[in-house]
Parts: structure tokens; C-alpha cells; sequence
């Protein structure tokens, strides 16, 4: 049974490399050569400083993806249209997602060697990738030519998918952004590295579904270890690894701790209640080398949501902040 599924699953890998990426793939090759080796180093540097930094770095592309698609847009501090309210001060955002300062000292960087070529949007792809493989998650090819978006939502960010959020919730929002429920668990998989504030469990810890009792699924030895953690109602809030005794390994340890029932997160323990997930989580959970490789691709698939056109988007100049705009006879008109 097992070899089945391993069969299985590369057939599915196979699958998923064929798909296609956006008509407007490009290189960096010419116009900026040194970009992606540029972007690498700022993101070592940082995790160098701060091993958590590459798990924020992540999640970071996962939000910016997940609204307005992958142009750069949680990384805007205010626009000329909706001023401080944007995404970066969403519920999900505010005071928690991490890396926006690697990403503006990367492209700071960028703008000195090659000015106005390289995206914000694409930076943050690159950095996104360069995070996985600081721990040990599979390199592979970005596809670029991103452009970056002059409108952030807050409002569409407080929609962000959430840490209690219920399968049914999680696989339709990833089926409205053009992926699967195989895509929702490889890149739940992100999961294997970082770390997460206690007030994001102590509900499943403490009080699961307002019952006064912990949630029943969750592993008893597991439940204890966060009792100890996680004392209820602490302030600050400490925080827990994402995936128990593996925090800084990009590995398969997250699926093998999901099949113990010793998933942190309710969103990370909902996976095991679709048969599709759980029989891929199962697949996973036994095959390190594949995780890393459709991990891989599914972090592509995601990449790929809703880019920017020159109509719509342009190459910031800052990453924090929308390009100035110039008037032609024509009008306004984006600066790159």
C-alpha cells in the first residue's frame, strides 16, 4: 500500500512540473545579473542574525499572494488612494508578519547595481525561495516578471485565511486563487520552520470550541508540553515552534507530527479531516525528498496567482511605497 502511494505521488510530481508559468516570464540575466545572488545574501545575512527570519519571510509571500495576488502590495505602508489602510495593518498582519525590512534592504541593494529592473514582487519571490533553502528545502527557479500593484486592501487582507480557520474554509479560498487541497497541505508544509505567538492556540489549548476543555484531538503529552509553554492568558505572549522538536529544519517532520495529532495550529490539525489531505499527508509524512520537491512546485503554483500587467502595476522605486506619477498629455502614467 504504502509503494502505491509513493507511486502515486511521483506520478503527481510529474504532474505538477509540467504546469505552465505566467506569458510574461522573463530573466534577469541581462539587465540584472547579479539579482537573485543579491537578494540570497540579504536574506543569509538576516537568518544569519535571526534564524526565525526565514519562516517570516514565508508567510510574508503567502500574504501578499493571497491578496491582490503576488505583486508586492503587503509590502506598501500607505497609497495615494486608501493611505495607511492597507494590508500591512491587517488583523493577520498587523504587529505579526515579519521580513518587510530584508525585503527593502534587498532592493535598496538592487536599485544601487541595476535601478528600476527588478520588482518588489519578485524580490520577495526570490527571498521567499532563498528562505526555504536556508534550512534545507530544494532550490529551484523563480519565475519572474512581476510587476508591483499600486493598491493595498486592508480590508481584503482581514480576510487572510487564519490559524483557527476550518478545512472548508481554507480549501475554498485556495480553489478561489486557481489551487488545489494537494497545493493547501504542501504549503501548510511552510509549517516545518518558525515559530508562532501562544495567543494563536491557547483557545485549542484551553478553551477549544468554548467548551472549558482542550480540543480532544490534540495529543495529551503534546497538550501538557504547550500547558508549560503557553500559560493562559500571559502578556506578552510567548511563543512555540511550529513543528515540535524541528523548527529549523525544512523537513517532513511537520506531516509526520500531523499524523501524531501534534499539529500546533487548529488549521494545521484540519488538514487530517479530508481524506484527500490525509492520504497525501500520510504519502508525505514517509517521503522527505518528495515533500521538498512538490513543496517546491506548489510554492511556483502560488507565485503564479494574479501578476500585474503594465497597465495595472509598475516597478517601485521603494518597496514601502508607490512610485510618484508623472502627467503626459496622455495622463497620469506610472514612473519606472
Amino acid at each position: 500500500m504504502a509503494s502505491m502511494q509513493l507511486l502515486c505521488l511521483g506520478l503527481l510530481v510529474a504532474a505538477v512540473f509540467s504546469a505552465s508559468a505566467p506569458d510574461s516570464l522573463h530573466s534577469y540575466a541581462r539587465s540584472c545579473p547579479s539579482a537573485e545572488q543579491i537578494v540570497a545574501a540579504t536574506v543569509k545575512s538576516a537568518a544569519d542574525r535571526d534564524p526565525t527570519a526565514p519562516a517570516g519571510i514565508i508567510r510574508l509571500f503567502f500574504h501578499d499572494c493571497f491578496v491582490q495576488g503576488c505583486d508586492g502590495s503587503i509590502l506598501l505602508e500607505s497609497t495615494p488612494t486608501a493611505g495607511r489602510d492597507v494590508e500591512m495593518f491587517a488583523l493577520g498582519n498587523n504587529n505579526s508578519a515579519r521580513g518587510f525590512e530584508i525585503i527593502e534592504a534587498a532592493k535598496t541593494r538592487l536599485e544601487a547595481v541595476c535601478p528600476g529592473v527588478v520588482s518588489c514582487a519578485d524580490v520577495l519571490a526570490f527571498a521567499a525561495r532563498d528562505a526555504t533553502t536556508y534550512f534545507g528545502g530544494m532550490f529551484y527557479t523563480v519565475p519572474t516578471g512581476r510587476l508591483d500593484g499600486r493598491i493595498s486592501s486592508r480590508t481584503e487582507a482581514n480576510s487572510l485565511p487564519g490559524p483557527a480557520s476550518s478545512f472548508s474554509r481554507l480549501r475554498d479560498i485556495f480553489r478561489g486563487k486557481g489551487l488545489s487541497v494537494h497545493d493547501l497541505v504542501l504549503l501548510s508544509g511552510g509549517h516545518t520552520i518558525g515559530r508562532a505567538k501562544c495567543r494563536f492556540v491557547e483557545t485549542r489549548v484551553y478553551n477549544f470550541n468554548n467548551t472549558g476543555r482542550p480540543d480532544p484531538s490534540l495529543d495529551a503529552t503534546y497538550r501538557e508540553e504547550l500547558r508549560r509553554i503557553c500559560p493562559q492568558g500571559a502578556n506578552p505572549s510567548p511563543t512555540v515552534a511550529l513543528d515540535r522538536n524541528s523548527e529549523f529544519s525544512f523537513d517532513n517532520a511537520y506531516y509526520r507530527n500531523l499524523e501524531a495529532n501534534r499539529g500546533l495550529l487548529s488549521s494545521d490539525a484540519v488538514l487530517r479531516t479530508d481524506p484527500d489531505a490525509a492520504n497525501l499527508i500520510n504519502s508525505l509524512a514517509q517521503n522527505p525528498p518528495t515533500f521538498r520537491s512538490m513543496f517546491a512546485q506548489s510554492m511556483i503554483n502560488m507565485g503564479n496567482i494574479e501578476w500585474k500587467t503594465r497597465a495595472n502595476g509598475e516597478i517601485r522605486k521603494k518597496c514601502s511605497a508607490v512610485n510618484s506619477r508623472i502627467t503626459t498629455e496622455v495622463g497620469d502614467v506610472a514612473s519606472f
